[in-house]
């Protein structure tokens, strides 16, 4: 039993982790940029993609937590 919810723990955290992989190598292409060289919108973009992962992390802990 402990060797299928080993392997099952396994195959759910690779399915996981594929797309941050995947995100993981588009960050690694763009090339880097002095925030002084960005756009207005470019800043906008990262500003709420820095939000949707800052929610996306803390809100399950916060469920976790506060349930």
């Amino acid at each position: 039993m402990d060797d299928f919810v080993g392997f099952l723990l396994y195959v759910v955290l690779s399915i996981l982790g594929w797309p941050i992989r995947a995100l993981r190598r588009w960050l690694d292409r763009q090339p880097h940029r002095d925030p002084s060289q960005v756009s207005t919108l470019h800043k906008i973009g990262r500003l709420s993609f820095g939000i949707a992962i800052t929610v996306a992390v803390l809100a399950p802990l916060d469920w976790l937590i506060f349930r």
